[in-house]
C-alpha cells in the first residue's frame, strides 16, 4: 500500500506541464545530439567542398558527394535505431555511435583519396543516422506526454542552430589551416555536443531513473490500448499516406540552396539570393520552435495546414512579384518548409499512430524524407538546365504543397475512420 501510495503521489507532482528538471536536461542532451547528428553533417559541410576539390583535382560536384552519401546512410542508419535500443543499453549505443561519428569524421582529415572520404562519409552517415532524429524522437516519446511538441521542435530546431553558431568557428580554420583541420575541429565539437546525452540520459524509459513521462498522469485512460492494438499492427494504407507526405514535403527542402541562382535569373542579383538563403534559416530555426508549441495546443494537423498556407503564399510571391523585399519575406515564408518536413511530420506520426506505432512509421518517414531531399536537389538543377528557369520547379513544389495537404486531411480522417471501427469491433 505505502508502494502504491508513493506511485501515485510521484504520478501527481509529473502531471504539471511545465518542462524542467530531469525532463530538461533530457531535452538539453537531445538538442546536443541534434547539432552533432545534423548540423555539423549537413549545414557546415559547404565549407569543405571547394577546397576538398582542389586538392583532390575533382570537381566540386564529385567533393559535394561526400554529403550526399551521407545524408543516404543517415536515412538508412536510422532504419536500425528501434531495434538497437532494444538489443544494448541507450549509454551503450551512444557511445559506440559516437566514438564511429566523430572517429570517422575526424579520419576524413587524412583522408588520402576522394574515395576514401566517400567511405568515411558513409560510415560517419550511418553512425549520425542511429542517434540522429530517430533516436532523438524516439526518447522525447518517451519522456513526455505533455509539451512532446516544444521539446521535439527545440531539440530539431538546434540542427540548424549549430550550422549557424559553428560556421563562423569553422570557416577561419578551414580557410587559415585548412579543410583538414577543419574536420578536426568538427569532430572534437561532435564530441562535446553528444557527451551531456551519454552522462546525463541513461536510458530511453523514464521508468529506469524512478520517473515517469511528463504529463502522464493528464493522458485519457484509453491511450494504454490504443498504443497496444497499434503496437500489433499498423494500417498499412495509412502507413503509405504519411510517407508519401514525407516525401512531398522534403521535397519542397530542396529548393531553398538554389535561391542565388533564381534571384540572378530574375535579375535581383546573387546578394539578394543569399540574403534569401539567410531569411530561410532564421525561419528554419524559430518555425520549428513555434509549430511545437502550435501542435501542443492546437495540434499537428492545424499546425501543418497553417504552415502549408504560408509556404503556398511564399511561392506565389515569388513566381509573380520580382521585387527585393518580397523576395526576402517569401523566402522567410518558405523557410517553414522544414518545420512541415520534421517537426509536422513527427507530430503527425504520434497523432496517428500512437507512442507505440510511432516507432514503427517514423523511421521509414525519414527514411523518406532523406532520399526526397537529396534527389530534389539534383532535380531542380536538372529542371532548370532543361528549361532554363526555376518556374518549373517551383510550380512543382506547389503542387507538392497542395498534395501533401490533401495527405494530411486523408490521413486524420481514415485515423478517425479507424479508432471508430474498432471502436464498435470492441
Amino acid at each position: 500500500m505505502a508502494g502504491t501510495a508513493a506511485i501515485l503521489r510521484q504520478r501527481k507532482g509529473h502531471s504539471m506541464r511545465k518542462i524542467g528538471g530531469r525532463y530538461l536536461v533530457v531535452v538539453a542532451a537531445m538538442c546536443g545530439l541534434s547539432a552533432a547528428t545534423v548540423g555539423l553533417i549537413t549545414n557546415v559541410a559547404g565549407l569543405f567542398f571547394t577546397p576538398m576539390a582542389e586538392e583532390f583535382d575533382v570537381l566540386n560536384g564529385a567533393a559535394s558527394m561526400t554529403l550526399t552519401i551521407a545524408n543516404i546512410c543517415v536515412a538508412l542508419g536510422g532504419l536500425t535505431t528501434r531495434r538497437l535500443t532494444k538489443l544494448m543499453p541507450l549509454r551503450v549505443l551512444l557511445v559506440a555511435g559516437v566514438a564511429t561519428l566523430a572517429g570517422s569524421t575526424l579520419a576524413t582529415a587524412f583522408a588520402p583519396s576522394i574515395g576514401v572520404a566517400y567511405l568515411l562519409s558513409a560510415t560517419k552517415g550511418l553512425a549520425g543516422g542511429v542517434i540522429g532524429f530517430v533516436l532523438i524522437t524516439y526518447v522525447l516519446n518517451k519522456w513526455f506526454v505533455a509539451q512532446l511538441g516544444l521539446a521535439t521542435s527545440v531539440a530539431m530546431g538546434c540542427s540548424g542552430l549549430a550550422g549557424a553558431l559553428f560556421t563562423p568557428l569553422i570557416q577561419p580554420v578551414v580557410t587559415g589551416l585548412g579543410w583538414r583541420a577543419g574536420y578536426v575541429l568538427v569532430a572534437a565539437l561532435m564530441v562535446l555536443l553528444c557527451l551531456p546525452a551519454i552522462l546525463f540520459v541513461p536510458s530511453c524509459d523514464p521508468a529506469d531513473a524512478g520517473l515517469v513521462p511528463l504529463g502522464a498522469a493528464d493522458a485519457p485512460a484509453q491511450a494504454l490500448p490504443q498504443d497496444k492494438r497499434q503496437r500489433i499492427r499498423v494500417d498499412k494504407t495509412l502507413f503509405g499516406g504519411v510517407v508519401l507526405y514525407a516525401v512531398l514535403s522534403a521535397a519542397v527542402t530542396a529548393m531553398p540552396q538554389h535561391f542565388p541562382g533564381f534571384a540572378e535569373e530574375v535579375g535581383l542579383g546573387a546578394s539578394v539570393g543569399a540574403a534569401m538563403i539567410s531569411a530561410c534559416m532564421v525561419a528554419n530555426t524559430l518555425g520549428k520552435i513555434v509549430m511545437g508549441w502550435l501542435t501542443d495546443r492546437i495540434g499537428a494537423r492545424a499546425s501543418i495546414m497553417a504552415y502549408t498556407a504560408l509556404v503556398v503564399s511564399s511561392i506565389v510571391a515569388l513566381l509573380l512579384v520580382h521585387v527585393p523585399a518580397a523576395f526576402l519575406v517569401a523566402a522567410l515564408f518558405f523557410g517553414l518548409c522544414y518545420s512541415r518536413a520534421t517537426v509536422g511530420l513527427t507530430m503527425m506520426c504520434r497523432e496517428v499512430f500512437g507512442r507505440r506505432g510511432f516507432g514503427i512509421v517514423y523511421p521509414v518517414a525519414a527514411l523518406g524524407c532523406s532520399f526526397s531531399n537529396a534527389l530534389f536537389s539534383s532535380a531542380v538543377g536538372f529542371a532548370y538546365d532543361l528549361t532554363g528557369g526555376y518556374a518549373v520547379s517551383l510550380a512543382t513544389f506547389l503542387a507538392f504543397l497542395v498534395g501533401s495537404a490533401v495527405l494530411v486531411q486523408w490521413c486524420y480522417g481514415a485515423r478517425a475512420h479507424t479508432a471508430q471501427a474498432a471502436g464498435q469491433a470492441v
